[in-house]
């Protein structure tokens, strides 16, 4: 698989049009709490560290990451989702819309538990201790799903592009799925995905699926182990989803893109440090769809997404990438 080398002049052309498109997300819209700290000691009642809390901070989690990258590398956005009455729910609509987002396609349902997770992060190293996850345990409703899609149908024309940043929290479910993918299909549109488990027999259709190492074995079946069984994982994804690129991330080993015209790239990793890859594959589906959304072409795109999570990766905690680091990266700064 031959490494891709794309024209600095014309990555940073691409990143100026950013700010002409207009995406629409769909997915699972979460709020992300830090609570950072010192160690000092263990706990007498346990063996357990007692963490000293400096500080804490709520950061844009799950799609709304997607979003908040794609608003800090200068797209337009539309946020498509489903969040608690609570107080999650109610400071993520506020956040969405202090960032500039459109929050036409979000609702809000009083039975709903917003998505909530906080991590604790002890210093001086940055070590994530714990994760405790607060979320909707039962099914989202199907007029709340019908909702949505009432939504997406009326409205896709308007976008320059769709992602789908599924977490399997319920947002993204296969009635959805089959309608954006008769959608792509009439309309031509670029959709890009950002895939989980709970529904990979059930993309169709879509421009770029984003899986990661672990989730590309699982949906395709194939232990990821060597070139080969990465290039049999490769076209078995293709196949599966019908889609007209795959990109894998592959953290420290970098990404590995294929195609339906036979193109294959590699692309090493852009980070120089990995302190956290939390939110990593956020910023990388968020770069594609700007990229396609400009016109790029996938091999871009994959370029755009490595050098994007380089920067993200080198932070702590949830982080959208600002587009002059962006430039930054492409420049060789």
């Amino acid at each position: 698989m031959k490494k891709v080398i794309i024209n600095q002049r014309r990555l940073l052309a691409l990143v100026s049009r950013f700010r002409r498109c207009h995406l629409l997300v769909i997915g699972d819209l979460m709020l992300d709490r830090f609570i950072w700290g010192e160690v000092e000691r263990v706990s007498p009642e346990a063996p357990v560290p007692v963490v000293r809390v400096t500080s804490e901070s709520l950061r844009l989690g799950g799609a709304a990451n997607v979003i908040h990258n794609i608003r800090n590398l200068g797209g337009h956005v539309t946020a498509c989702g489903v969040l608690g009455q609570d107080e999650a729910g109610k400071h993520l609509l506020r956040s969405l819309k202090g960032i500039g987002s459109s929050t036409a396609g979000v609702f809000s349902e009083a039975h709903i538990l917003t998505t909530q997770k906080s991590r604790v992060i002890a210093h001086p190293r940055h070590h994530q201790l714990v994760r405790l996850d607060h979320e909707n345990h039962g099914d989202i409703g199907e007029r709340v799903r019908r909702r949505i899609r009432q939504f997406v149908e009326r409205q896709v024309s308007r976008y320059d592009g769709v992602v789908i940043s599924d977490y399997g929290k319920g947002i993204v479910h296969p009635e959805l799925l089959e309608l954006i993918s008769k959608l792509a299909l009439k309309k031509k549109l670029i959709c890009v995905v950002d895939p989980k488990k709970e529904n990979y027999g059930k993309y169709r259709n879509i421009s770029l699926v984003t899986p990661n190492k672990e989730e590309a074995t699982e949906a395709s079946g194939i232990v990821i182990h060597d070139q080969a069984s990465l290039q049999k994982a490769g076209r078995a994804l293709l196949k599966m989803w019908q889609a007209r690129a795959v990109l894998i991330t592959r953290g420290q080993e970098g990404m590995s893109l294929f195609s339906q015209d036979g193109t294959r790239g590699y692309f090493p990793t852009a980070a120089r440090e990995i302190f956290d890859v939390t939110g990593a594959g956020d910023t990388v589906v968020a770069a594609c769809a700007l990229v396609l959304a400009s016109r790029g072409t996938y091999e871009e795109a994959a370029v755009m997404a490595n050098l994007a999570a380089g920067v993200v990766v080198g932070e702590v905690g949830t982080v959208p990438v600002p587009v002059n680091r962006l430039r930054q990266a492409i420049r060789g700064r």
